[in-house]
């Protein structure tokens, strides 16, 4: 018993934390936590206007539907609030259409109400409305079960719907979210971050190996599903505030959407760099299960040697410094040191490749792979610097 006490407190105490850091935030400034402190006070408002005033207009036995869809009508953003609500309309509309025949022709009886929800949850496992489709059904048992299928409450529960959706677009129209990217900046400026370290981390792998010392337990493919799923999470905050620029009302957004789409390039340069850096871990850590071979080993056997390990290290130090400059989302500050940087970077890739072609001809082939990958993360630099420049201009 003390043991689920200690728990629950534990659990109280970790959401008491949560709570006082989002209020904390959200008195702070802008961002997050404040939209969604406003998205609570929005949505009490909206949901108390509606019903007062679906109490004052229409019969009591529909007024809940009002502030029912106003809270349906306020979403995270304003465009999410505007479709939520028409297809949820075009649900009740449908719902609504399918009782009123039923009821019209037919009658309210246990047979036909079996057969209305059956036809109503097949045509909303037809998916016309996306997730507000599952709300055809409902809508069609409240109005044949509840009005008899009569057309003067199908018309009440409709005016009570559309009170409740014109009170919360109303409310997110009249305080809608403000035009801030700084936490989709600052998530992409740590993956960035992590980037950088995962390089300098793999630089120090090719360090060891040349040093002798076993690398073989490194788990690099780990890191870089890791680097995915950080890289995955970055996105939906930036999808979110992309979503959250259509329709809104408050401007300017242009410097905002500039931002916005050089989070996105950067984001899809780190998801690119990744899977070079898993290719790269991969050859870097690989050792042969086989014994030597009597004679020349296979060139599928072969594994980096010391010595190319060592000059490739230099290389991969060289491309993480050429991330550092290009300094996303917001780009380089100078423009000028990330392109020396990045021609520093490929000219100690074509000094690794000249010294790599010299070496044993059995292992060229691994080499040849891992400097395409490094040749490869060099190119996404120098595109997304291009791009990001673009941005700017």
């Amino acid at each position: 018993m003390s043991e689920s006490k200690t728990r629950a407190g534990d659990w109280c105490r970790r959401r008491w934390h949560t709570v006082r850091t989002s209020l904390e935030e959200a008195v702070r400034g802008p961002g997050e936590a404040r939209d969604g402190v406003l998205l609570l006070v929005k949505g009490a408002a909206a949901a108390t206007v509606a019903w007062c005033l679906s109490s004052w207009l229409l019969p009591v036995n529909v007024t809940a539907f009002a502030p029912f869809t106003a809270l349906l009508a306020l979403q995270a953003t304003v465009y999410r609030s505007v479709w939520e609500s028409a297809q949820y309309l075009g649900a009740m509309a449908v719902g609504t259409a399918v009782a009123a025949g039923f009821g019209s022709t037919v009658g309210v009886h246990a047979w036909t109400l079996c057969v209305l929800v059956f036809v109503a949850l097949g045509v909303a496992r037809l998916r016309l409305l996306g997730g507000q489709g599952a709300q055809i059904p409902v809508v069609a048992l409240f109005a044949f079960a509840g009005g008899g299928g009569r057309v003067d409450y199908i018309g009440h529960l409709v005016a009570s719907a559309a009170i409740g959706v014109c009170c919360g677009l109303a409310a997110h129209f009249a305080v809608a979210p403000p035009p801030h990217t700084d936490t989709a900046r600052r998530r992409v400026e740590e993956l960035t971050a992590r980037t950088q370290t995962l390089l300098r981390d793999l630089a120090g792998t090719a360090e060891r190996k040349t040093a002798g010392e076993d690398v073989r337990g490194e788990d690099w493919p780990r890191r870089c599903e890791e680097l995915a799923a950080q890289a995955a999470d970055a996105r939906s905050v930036l999808e979110r505030e992309q979503e959250n620029a259509r329709l809104n009302p408050r401007r300017p957004w242009n410097s905002a959407q500039a931002s916005l789409r050089r989070c996105h390039e950067t984001i899809g340069m780190i998801e690119r760099i990744g899977t070079h850096v898993r290719s790269i871990g991969r050859a870097l850590t690989y050792e042969p299960r086989t014994p030597e071979p009597s004679g020349p080993r296979r060139a599928f056997e072969a594994s980096v040697s010391a010595d190319f390990a060592a000059s490739y290290a230099e290389l991969l130090h060289a491309t993480a410094e050429g991330l550092e400059c290009l300094a996303p989302p917001r780009g380089p500050d100078d423009p000028a040191r990330l392109r020396r940087r990045v021609e520093e970077a490929e000219r100690r890739y074509e000094e690794v490749v000249t010294t790599a072609r010299s070496g044993r001809e059995g292992e060229w082939p691994v080499h040849g792979t891992v400097l395409v990958e490094a040749a490869r993360i060099l190119e996404e630099i120098r595109h997304t610097s291009d791009l990001v420049a673009d941005t700017r201009g």
